[in-house]
């Protein structure tokens, strides 16, 4: 399988799975958090629901991040596909964090999109977060 990235291209074995992560940054100042936008994938079976996918990964995340809270919990569709966004705040190398994270599902794989943001700051990259998720198309 060829995979191309905008400064690089790789040759790896047809059998393997693309489980990249992109990543968006805002610009930030030196030593502050940089509000981010982090794109994952995974496969899953057919037969998994988008809201129980959300549920494990909400649950094994709360088992490994301390203080791991809700905010809010919707289901939802993004790009025509079912989704679920949930809300949640924790506390990770002495920040407090805010996530928007959004659950897709496609057909067999699921795309995690994940904003995450200091508190202080989430609702004025709230707009630029929305942008993103509203400009999201499935090409298959």
């Amino acid at each position: 399988m060829r995979y191309q990235a905008d400064d690089f291209t790789i040759e790896t074995p047809d059998e393997w799975e693309d489980r990249s992560i992109i990543t968006f940054a805002a610009p930030s100042l030196i030593g502050e958090f940089a509000p981010n936008l982090v794109i994952t994938r995974e496969l899953v079976d057919i037969e998994t629901s988008i809201e129980e996918y959300a549920y494990r990964q909400f649950d094994i995340a709360q088992k490994e991040i301390a203080g791991l809270q809700i905010v809010a919990h919707e289901n939802t569709t993004v790009g025509g596909r079912p989704a679920v966004e949930v809300t949640q705040r924790l506390s990770a190398h002495g920040l407090n964090l805010q996530q928007l994270q959004t659950f897709i599902l496609l057909n067999e794989e699921i795309c995690i999109i994940t904003c995450t943001a200091t508190v202080g700051n989430f609702n004025q990259f709230l707009p630029r977060f929305r942008k993103v998720l509203d400009s999201f198309q499935v090409n298959l």
